[in-house]
C-alpha cells in the first residue's frame, strides 16, 4: 500500500509517496541525507542549498561506488574456496 510521508531535507519538508513497508527506511535515507547536506552546509556556509545538494550528491555517489567496486564477489569466493579442495583432493589422492 502507497502512503505519504514526510521528510525535512535542509528544513524543507517533502511529502514522498511510498510503499509502507519501506517508508521507515526511506525516512532514514532522508535523516541521513539531510544531515550529510548539513555537514556541508557547517563547513561551506557561502554555498547554495542547490550546491550543497550536487556537491554531496557527487559525494554519496563517490563513496557508493568505491564500496561496490571493493565488494567481492561471493561466487569468486566460492570457487576458490572449491579449486583449494580441488587441489587437496588431488594431491591426497596422488
Amino acid at each position: 500500500m502507497i502512503q505519504p510521508i514526510k521528510v525535512a531535507i535542509l528544513g524543507k519538508e517533502y511529502t514522498l509517496r511510498v510503499e509502507e513497508e519501506i517508508a521507515p527506511e526511506t525516512i532514514e535515507i532522508a535523516e541521513y541525507l539531510d544531515s550529510q547536506l548539513r555537514t556541508f552546509k557547517s563547513a561551506h556556509p557561502e554555498q547554495s542549498d542547490l550546491t550543497a545538494a550536487i556537491i554531496t550528491g557527487l559525494a554519496l555517489t563517490e563513496k557508493l561506488f568505491k564500496e561496490r567496486s571493493e565488494k567481492v564477489d561471493p561466487g569468486e569466493l566460492i570457487n576458490a574456496e572449491l579449486d583449494k579442495l580441488e587441489k587437496k583432493l588431488t594431491d591426497a589422492l596422488v
